[in-house]
């Protein structure tokens, strides 16, 4: 009797081992990720309210930082594993902090710009360069003036874009570093003659009258959100970050269906939950329509390599090389760049 008690005992333990390790083997894996105030962290926010994350094994869990420089800030601490960024988060992750660019999900060309009180001398001048017709300013209007920015940014580089197509440099004016939700109420107040921002702080500006000036789209800036990723960590987990590409395009796929009302509702309690921002249905509703997300298809023609350098990297390149010649890099930066293999679609060809 002894000796069928213990041998039950042992089926037990064995039995409940096997349970246990079967649930273990089950649980979500853990991906701290790294997002700004914006449009690209609704997709992932909202697969996380609808569970998607879990039925594809993850638990992600969503970090807000300020901007891209702080989220590569935060990188050698091990704080976030992947996550979205811009094209001047990106080149600071991929030169100095060895990142991978992922996936290249959305332009901004239209959702950021460069804006002044309607009074303002600048907007009696439009087309001064005949290349760039519709950007307003001239040498005489724009020197000496007090712009507001974020240092390093996406806004940055159209800032520099804009001066350049004036034929100005960044010391002609004095350039004001100050995080994106300061710049709004220190502008309204007189500080400054300018203020460059970013969606959906653009909708503060227009709301308050204010005068777009320019945008990266008429100063042939192309600036893109991404997926960006710990480059040691892609390396060992390549299907967790497969699946966190699937919950993507999963969302992507109903974002591009149709800007529902429900959908509008989503957006508005993101931006207010995760990002702090109060929007009116007509601006959630406009920001969800200047972000068509690519899809897997349209992301990967924008990625193909096979005829030389692609298109998507094209950008990133063109936009390191704008900062190297601003002394924001050094050359050798941008050479390492160039020659790197921090953009990628390994991780991409996963979910054919």
């Amino acid at each position: 009797m002894k000796k069928i008690c213990t041998v039950l005992a042992f089926s037990l333990m064995m039995v409940f081992g096997f349970a246990a390790s079967q649930a273990s083997a089950a649980d979500p894996v853990k991906i701290n990720t790294c997002w700004m105030d914006e449009a690209p962290g609704f997709i992932m926010w909202y697969a996380k309210n609808k569970g998607w994350d879990k039925e594809a094994g993850l638990d992600v869990n969503m970090l807000l930082f300020s901007s891209g420089p702080a989220q590569m800030e935060a990188l050698p601490s091990k704080q976030w594993q992947l996550g979205a960024t811009s094209t001047a988060g990106y080149l600071i992750g991929a030169i100095r902090h060895n990142v991978y660019e992922v996936s290249t999900n959305i332009s901004e060309g239209f959702m950021q710009g460069i804006y002044a009180k309607a009074d303002h001398p600048l907007f009696k001048v439009k087309g001064h360069n005949p290349k760039f017709p519709n950007v307003y300013g001239s040498p005489e209007t724009v020197k000496g003036m007090t712009i507001l920015y974020t240092s390093q940014t996406t806004v940055h580089y159209m800032v520099g874009k804009w001066l350049d197509i004036l034929g100005l440099k960044e010391s002609d004016v004095k350039l004001v570093n100050m995080e994106q939700p300061s710049a709004i109420p220190a502008f309204e107040k007189g500080v400054g003659d300018a203020v460059a921002l970013w969606a959906p702080f653009t909708y503060s500006a227009e709301s308050r009258g204010w005068k777009l000036i320019a945008n990266p789209s008429e100063c042939d800036a192309v600036t893109t959100s991404m997926y960006v990723g710990d480059r040691a960590w892609c390396d060992k987990n390549p299907e967790v970050v497969a699946k966190f590409l699937r919950v993507h395009y999963r969302v992507v796929d109903v974002i591009r269906a149709g800007f529902t009302p429900e959908l509008v509702k989503d957006y508005q309690k993101y931006m207010s939950d995760f990002c702090g921002i109060k929007m009116s249905d007509a601006d959630a509703k406009m920001d969800l329509e200047k972000h068509p997300f690519w899809t897997y298809k349209e992301t990967m023609a924008i990625s193909d390599g096979s005829k030389g350098i692609p298109e998507a990297f094209q950008w990133q390149l063109n936009a390191a090389k704008f900062f190297t010649q601003m002394g924001r890099f050094n050359q050798a930066e941008y050479d390492s760049l160039s020659k790197s293999d921090s953009f990628t679609t390994k991780f991409l060809n996963l979910l054919k």
